[in-house]
């Protein structure tokens, strides 16, 4: 099998028609390559040299550059590492990150205000040398705190939602 290599618009191409097994027509086997990636692509249409095949790899692929068949695209081949592993993975992680930030504000407030809320804390009383009183003291929590992380959930929860769509 016999390659070509050509360059279009910053894209490689390389042809490398190949003669079909026990026949004598050709076919169009081809790789586009640009930023270190490739796309190979085939077809399966039949020549009867390996010229004409040649010669349809070369137009094919510079047609699927420009962007001229739909369904087979390069695009991706013109993006940058930098590009690629962009903002918008990012962007993404941190939308992930509001929903079950609010999933679990959500589920905190209701916690809150079905069965309530305490706490204990600890204070001291008194202090005399090495010697130290403490008082613990119950403490619970109001209503409106799990009414209050309820809408802040949902907030975190919509706001991710709509970056995300």
């Amino acid at each position: 099998m016999t390659t070509t290599w050509s360059r279009y618009k910053g894209f490689d191409i390389l042809s490398r028609p190949y003669q079909l097994h026990d026949s004598t027509r050709w076919t169009v086997d081809f790789e586009i390559r640009c930023n270190g990636r490739r796309q190979p692509f085939s077809g399966n249409e039949h020549y009867r040299t390996r010229q004409e095949a040649d010669a349809r790899c070369s137009g094919l692929s510079r047609r699927i550059i420009d962007g001229k068949i739909p369904g087979w695209s390069v695009a991706h081949l013109r993006q940058t590492w930098s590009e690629s592993v962009s903002i918008q993975y990012f962007t993404k992680a941190f939308m992930r990150a509001y929903i079950i930030a609010g999933i679990v504000l959500v589920g905190l407030g209701a916690f809150v205000l079905i069965r309530g809320g305490s706490f204990t804390s600890r204070r001291d009383v008194l202090k005399v040398g090495d010697v130290k009183v403490t008082a613990d003291e119950q403490q619970t929590i109001p209503p409106w705190a799990g009414g209050l992380a309820i809408l802040a959930g949902a907030g975190l929860i919509i706001a991710g939602a709509r970056q995300k769509g």
